[in-house]
This record gives structure tokens, C-alpha cells and sequence, in this order.
């Protein structure tokens, strides 16, 4: 056998040393498992960009608003504070004495029937604006013994 020189007898010998080595054992010990900390750790808000502002959009909005406050309608008007009340008596008034008119015409109860349904929709003022249009208490007369209004004539022999 040839004698090794230099780098080649150093790896030869590195060869050598490893093949005469034996296994080291390994002592195995139990795994130990850590408590976990019950300390809470703070949490931090997420930083968020923050959206653009639209200004024009928002005049624009406010503009229409304006524009739509001031275009009040008729019928808008009609449907609030006493006037309402006064339309939706004369209406509930005047719709009892039509569908009494068709199921019970002639009825002395129809008057009663429409001022009762004018004061349950419209209120006090309602009622009495059904009242005084239909023509006062003078037609409520008729249920309790004849017309109130109508005057007495003596016939003179």
C-alpha cells in the first residue's frame, strides 16, 4: 500500500476514525410540558385607512333635502294637525253613510253610525266638523222622536 500524503491522509484517517467509533445511545428523557402564561397580553386595534371623504356628495344630498322640505305638496298639508284630523272625520263620516246607504237604506242609525266613526278617526274635531257638515245636531234628533228642528204648526179650526 501506497503512503498517503497530505489532504488524502487526512480524509483517510477521517474515514478510519468514523468507521472505528461506536454508536453513542442517546438517553431519552420525558418531554416536560410548560404551563402556559394566564397573564392576558394586550391586543392592539388594527390600524385601518381611513375612507376618503366624498364632500360633494354630501352638499349634493343636502341640497336635494332642502329642495324636497320646501316643495311641500297640498296633500301632505291635509294629512297633519287639525285640518287632517277635520278630513279624516268627514271622510270616515261620509264613507258609514254610504255603505249604510246600501245596506240599510233609510236607516235612522246612519247618522249615529257616521258622527261615531268621524269622532273614532278624527277626534273630537273631526266629529264635530262631520257634524256640522252633514247639518247638526238637529239630524241626530230624528233617532230620538222625531226632527228637533222642524217647528210645530197649530191648526186653527
Amino acid at each position: 500500500m501506497a503512503k498517503l500524503k497530505g489532504a488524502k491522509k487526512a480524509a483517510f484517517l477521517k474515514r478510519m476514525a468514523l468507521g472505528r467509533k461506536k454508536a453513542r445511545t442517546v438517553k431519552k428523557t420525558p418531554t416536560r410540558k410548560r404551563k402556559t402564561s394566564t397573564t392576558k397580553r394586550k391586543t392592539t386595534p388594527l390600524r385601518r385607512a381611513a375612507p376618503r371623504k366624498r364632500t360633494m356628495v354630501k352638499r349634493r344630498s343636502s341640497i336635494r333635502r332642502v329642495a324636497r322640505r320646501g316643495s311641500k305638496g297640498i296633500g301632505s298639508s291635509l294629512k297633519t294637525g287639525i285640518i287632517g284630523d277635520v278630513v279624516k272625520g268627514i271622510g270616515a263620516g261620509s264613507l258609514i253613510t254610504l255603505v249604510m246607504s246600501r245596506v240599510a237604506p233609510g236607516s235612522s242609525i246612519t247618522p249615529i253610525a257616521s258622527t261615531g266613526a268621524a269622532f273614532l278617526t278624527g277626534g273630537i274635531v273631526g266629529g264635530a266638523a262631520n257634524l256640522i257638515l252633514t247639518g247638526g245636531l238637529g239630524q241626530l234628533g230624528g233617532m230620538f222622536g222625531g226632527s228637533a228642528s222642524a217647528p210645530q204648526q197649530e191648526f186653527g179650526v
